[in-house]
């Protein structure tokens, strides 16, 4: 019993945490300083980014803020007061030594959570988004060949148009996986995806390939010769888009405060 008594005894000492040892907190920003901006004056957001110890982040909403703390997409921001989309911060802050951009994030969630007291939690919500997937069981494009760096560019325009012809978009890329891709697709033709794009072709690896289609303003212009978007992705690269409601994981504000 004696023996039993110590056993236990030393297994509480274990559990308790030594005396003047804490978990390590996390993060924060050295000094930070949170502006408000016009919210009438939209440039985008710019900064994001550490120089010489020094974060800065300009123009930015709470979705903003939000999505680039959290490493999320807009669109997966939900709940909590209309002005989240509407009134624009500046973030200026001082980095401890050797700060990563990881690092970054975390002092933002911080610096969110005790200047405007933001509170987030996952959850699955119904998004409607565009699903990505191969047409006909087979895609068009080749595999990477590599040596190129990944990314899509558009092909310059012609130097002398041909009288008559609307001219076409055209898309090369290079080293691009279908996650990668999709991801890029609603910032690089919005005028046909207002929705956010999911990779569900189950490719694996790099892909090469090219693709041309009709800026949406210009179809009726071009007529019978136009293609859209989503035509040209699957005769051209033998891929779908098709418009759907799924769940998805999103970051629901619970509370903020102005």
């Amino acid at each position: 019993m004696i023996f039993r008594s110590l056993v236990v005894c030393a297994g509480v000492l274990l559990s308790i945490p030594a005396f003047g040892q804490s978990s390590p907190a996390s993060p924060t920003f050295e000094i930070a300083d949170v502006r408000v901006g016009d919210r009438q004056i939209n440039l985008g957001v710019t900064g994001n980014a550490i120089r010489d110890g020094r974060y800065e982040l300009h123009n930015a909403t709470m979705v903003d803020l939000i999505r680039i703390a959290h490493g999320v997409d807009a669109e997966k921001v939900m709940g909590g007061p209309s002005w989240l989309e509407l009134d624009r911060y500046t973030v200026i802050a001082k980095t401890p030594a050797g700060t990563s951009e990881e690092n970054a994030r975390v002092m933002l969630r911080a610096l969110l959570a005790d200047r405007f007291k933001l509170v987030v939690h996952q959850d699955t919500r119904p998004l409607t988004a565009f699903v990505m997937t191969v047409a006909g069981g087979k895609p068009k494009m080749k595999e990477a060949a590599g040596g190129a760096p990944p990314g899509c560019q558009p092909a310059p325009p012609p130097q002398q148009p041909e009288p008559g012809v609307t001219p076409k978009q055209t898309g090369i890329c290079r080293g691009m996986t279908m996650a990668a891709f999709a991801q890029l697709l609603p910032r690089a033709v919005g005028q046909y995806l207002a929705n956010p794009v999911v990779d569900q072709t189950g490719l694996q690896g790099a892909w090469d390939f090219e693709f041309s289609f009709t800026p949406r303003p210009l179809l009726a212009q071009a007529g019978r010769d136009g293609i859209t978007l989503f035509d040209a992705m699957e005769k051209q690269l033998g891929l779908k888009l098709e418009l759907k409601d799924m769940p998805t994981s999103a970051l629901v504000v619970d509370s903020v405060d102005r």
